[in-house]
Order: structure tokens, then C-alpha cells, then sequence
């Protein structure tokens, strides 16, 4: 058990690192000073959610990118018992299906950009060279389900669908700004909890939609514990 879970950490931890170093232009296969920054905020969600989904289902990274390089491609791609399909392409994006003997394990969004990032990317030679374990490692957010939580978890990541939703309504905080307001109520396999949408959020989210949530915190709101999506946290759609 303990050599398994950290099979599992030094696997996120060098998916971590590469998204760091794609962030800040290391991985354009050039030498001397790093470009301008090219994957925006959800290219690096996205690839943090690949990470993830990798490390839960012990997959084998470098495969699963180049499975889906090939389905961006293809259509469909398989290895061992993971198949990616394509399901949709536009020009800016692709959706994709990622499943494990026929169990879904994620759909996900991944944009026109990353996908070029990926196909030319030499993933294992990058995995190769993160051998190291930062000390960071216990700063890492938790995977969590909704019966986990209460008044004493700090930062945790977490699934969800979105079972039912208020309509948005105005609000003022105390400084005298006005924002929109939706409270969702999402459910996963443990249990139910409230989460408050704000402004963008309140139109992106809908009811049935499938939510992943990272570095989130739980708030207490009139007695009842509530999922908080602060300004360090990320939400993505990645079911609709």
C-alpha cells in the first residue's frame, strides 16, 4: 500500500512539473532563455485533470498522451484496456472520452492548442529528467468525496454532478460591489452538498453537468456546510 501510493505521488509530481515547465516555455524544444508563457489557464486545468485521472486509475501518463494525440487524429485510439474517442471536434477544441473496459473514467475538453502542444511534446524524455519528489509534496490538495467533508478541511479537490440549481439573483458584499448569485446543489456517490456559482458560473453551469473542482476549501453558510471555489480554485465542466 505505502509503495503504491508513492508510485501514485511521484506520478502527479512529475506531471506537475511538466505543466510548470509548460507554463513557462521550457518544453518548445529550445535551448537558453524560456519563451512567453503559451498554454493558457484552462490548458493548464486540463492538463491537471489528465494528471489526475492518470494517477487514480495507475495508467501509464506518457501512454494515455500519446492515445490521445493519436485519437485527436484517428478518431479513436486504444492501449491495454484504455480506450480515447473523439467525439466532437471544432475549431477550437476537442472533446474527448476516456474509458477503461468500457467504465468511463473522464470526458474532457482539451483545446486546439494544447492538442498541437501534445503531438509535438517529447513526454517521456520530459518524464525522464522529473526524478525528483518536491518537499512541497504534502501541500498537495486532497481527492476527497462529499461525505469526507467538514468544517476542518482546508484544500481538497473533488467530482461532482450538478443535481439541482436556484435562479441567479443579485447580491451586494459589503463594499457596495454587485455580483450574480446561483446556489447549485451537487451530489457524487457520498452524499449532497450546496455550492455557490458566481457571475460566468451562474450561465456556464447547468443542471446534469459533471463538475471537477480543484484546491477548493468548505464554508460554512446559516448552519450548513457549502463547497467554496475561491480565487485559487479551478472548476471545469468536463460532462455536460
Amino acid at each position: 500500500m505505502l509503495l503504491h501510493r508513492l508510485k501514485s505521488k511521484r506520478t502527479i509530481i512529475q506531471m506537475m512539473t511538466i505543466l510548470r515547465m509548460a507554463m513557462s516555455g521550457i518544453l518548445t524544444g529550445t535551448r537558453g532563455r524560456p519563451r512567453r508563457s503559451f498554454l493558457s489557464m484552462s490548458d493548464a486545468v486540463s492538463f491537471n485533470y489528465l494528471a489526475r485521472v492518470s494517477r487514480k486509475n495507475e495508467i501509464d501518463v506518457s501512454r494515455l498522451i500519446e492515445c490521445i494525440r493519436n485519437a485527436s487524429v484517428q478518431g479513436e485510439s486504444t492501449f491495454d484496456d484504455i480506450t480515447v474517442k473523439l467525439r466532437q471536434m471544432t475549431d477550437g477544441e476537442g472533446f474527448f472520452l476516456i474509458t477503461l473496459k468500457e467504465k468511463i473514467l473522464a470526458q474532457v475538453k482539451l483545446t486546439s492548442k494544447l492538442l498541437e502542444y501534445l503531438r509535438k511534446a517529447d513526454i517521456p524524455r520530459i518524464l525522464l529528467e522529473c526524478t525528483s519528489i518536491p518537499k512541497q509534496l504534502g501541500t498537495q490538495p486532497e481527492d476527497l468525496m462529499i461525505k469526507d467533508l467538514n468544517s476542518q478541511t482546508r484544500r481538497f479537490n473533488i467530482d461532482v454532478r450538478v443535481t439541482e440549481k436556484s435562479m441567479p439573483r443579485i447580491v451586494f458584499s459589503r463594499w457596495g460591489g454587485e455580483f450574480l448569485l446561483s446556489t447549485a446543489t451537487v451530489t457524487d456517490q457520498s452524499g449532497t452538498i450546496k455550492l455557490p456559482l458566481w457571475n460566468q458560473q451562474t450561465s456556464n453551469v447547468s443542471i446534469g453537468d459533471r463538475l471537477h473542482i480543484e484546491n477548493a476549501r468548505v464554508k460554512r453558510f446559516r448552519g450548513e456546510l457549502q463547497i467554496r471555489v475561491g480565487k485559487s480554485s479551478t472548476l471545469q465542466i468536463v460532462e455536460k
